[in-house]
């Protein structure tokens, strides 16, 4: 009945790992389970269980227990080899484990040459040596493997030495005292093959699952970054999509505004042959307001679109000092440009209901005429067209060494969220219809004027404009 349940409870072990390694498709490790099958012989040979079965014989009983148990050292010694990993230290026994399994499998290989001339109870003390040494070996492997629980590296260090100290200690005993019965020896020979058979198949088991642990681990994370790297060509796919679309609007805006400059220039000559007729008539102040007016929607068709197939200008119409379409910096007296805008937005303002007033300081500013003029009808324009106001304050007003120009408004105002991407090109105020360029353009040009521009907001209450611009005494 011993017998039975022993052999029983082996051969289990020995299928249910066989089992493991096969269904994680880790083959490398049945060489454990080879080496524990081959020990299980070799105790079933020491027992005369083996011999029961393949029918007695002094070969049987005498001679295949030793070339079990030899073959189990040649063996045992090659899995040590093959399993210490090479990016360890312990490496560089691998060559010294490979001699020693070499030497092992010589005993096997000659009995052809012993048997009848050598005893075999000599032969019997190299083997055990070997043996022995086999089985202390497989702590080393263990040692190189790379294990993350503690608990786990600490097991598969310990238990080859453990099984290793519990064989020699038995032996040490037989040999030493006065010797154990064979009854005796055969339980010990199968306690030590069952200890080693728990530890050695457990910890290999065990490393399975860490290591399959480990690579579905690393396989959740490569999935990972592949989804980031699809989200982020996905990403990149919407971006080229949007910086189409905005080429293409781009494209769309300047060819309307090369449509619109295109229109203006037969309107344009005939405005100034008006003017020609009215300095004829004597008419020399109105027709330098007009001259100015005309100048200046001439010149923003040039800035808009780089129209240069087209001179616009007359011959016989003269710029007023202050007048600028060259991109320097002038002198300017801020009453032209307070009197510019009164002339070119009271009868708008009138239309629309708007008390429109333009108060102005004395005094002169340093700046580009085109584009701070550009910068000033923006801004009144803006208020006129968006803030839904009643009243509209335009000014000139002395800062220490700067003339700040101001546009107040009692309309609707902005929100505070608005306010802050308002200055952007093409971020339009919740109640308007244009096309957001008006606040955008005065950020730019004050930006490269060095300008300083501030919008101050309050929803409900109304908007402030300010530009300051350096002055000349």
């Amino acid at each position: 009945m011993g017998d039975a349940v022993f052999y029983t409870f082996s051969i289990t072990i020995i299928a249910v790992s066989a089992a493991v390694i096969l269904a994680y498709r880790e083959f490398q490790w049945m060489a454990y389970v080879a080496l524990f099958s081959l020990l299980l012989l070799s105790v079933a040979s020491m027992d005369g269980n083996l011999a029961y079965l393949l029918g007695g014989g002094d070969f049987v009983v005498w001679v295949v227990p030793f070339l079990l148990l030899s073959s189990t050292t040649a063996i045992g010694f090659i899995i040590v080899s093959a399993r210490i990993e090479l990016h360890h230290p312990l490496a560089r026994f691998k060559p010294g484990f490979k001699l020693l399994a070499l030497i092992s499998a010589c005993f096997p290989a000659s009995c052809v040459f012993w048997l009848g001339n050598i005893s075999l109870a000599f032969m019997w003390l190299p083997v055990n040596l070997l043996f022995f040494l086999m089985l202390v070996s497989q702590a080393l492997p263990p040692m190189t493997w790379s294990v993350r629980d503690p608990l786990q590296r600490r097991l598969t260090r310990f238990f080859p030495l453990g099984f290793a100290g519990i064989a020699i200690a038995i032996q040490v005993v037989h040999y030493t005292g006065e010797g154990l019965s064979q009854a005796r020896m055969n339980e010990l020979n199968r306690f030590t093959a069952l200890l080693y058979a728990m530890s050695s198949l457990a910890a290999v088991v065990w490393q399975i699952v860490a290591n399959t642990r480990e690579k579905l681990k690393a396989e959740r994370q490569v999935l990972e970054a592949e989804r980031n790297e699809a989200q982020l060509q996905l990403a990149l796919s919407q971006a080229r999509s949007d910086y189409q679309d905005a080429l293409t609007a781009a494209s769309q805006h300047r060819s309307r505004l090369a449509t619109v400059s295109h229109d203006l220039k037969q309107p344009v000559i005939a405005l100034r042959h008006a003017v020609d007729q009215m300095q004829r008539a004597g008419q020399s102040d109105d027709a330098g307001k007009l001259s100015r007016a005309i100048d200046y929607i001439a010149s923003l068709s040039h800035a808009y679109v780089g129209d240069d197939s087209a001179d616009t200008h007359s011959n016989d119409a003269e710029l007023e000092p202050g007048d600028s379409t060259s991109g320097e910096a002038e002198a300017v007296d801020v009453q032209t440009f307070a009197q510019m805008l009164e002339q070119m937005f009271s009868g708008q303002a009138e239309e629309q209901g708007v008390r429109l007033r333009v108060v102005c300081a004395k005094g002169s500013v340093l700046v580009e005429p085109l584009p701070m003029m550009r910068v000033m009808t923006n801004l009144v324009s803006n208020a006129l067209a968006h803030a839904q106001a009643k009243r509209i304050v335009v000014g000139f007003r002395r800062r220490g060494a700067k003339m700040v120009f101001q546009v107040h408004d009692d309309g609707a105002g902005i929100d505070s969220n608005t306010l802050e991407t308002v200055l952007e090109p093409g971020v339009k105020g919740m109640d308007s219809d244009g096309q957001g360029l008006g606040l955008g353009i005065v950020s730019e040009l004050c930006r490269s004027a060095s300008a300083d521009f501030r919008l101050l907001s309050r929803e409900g209450k109304g908007t402030s404009a300010y530009v300051s611009l350096p002055m000349i005494d």
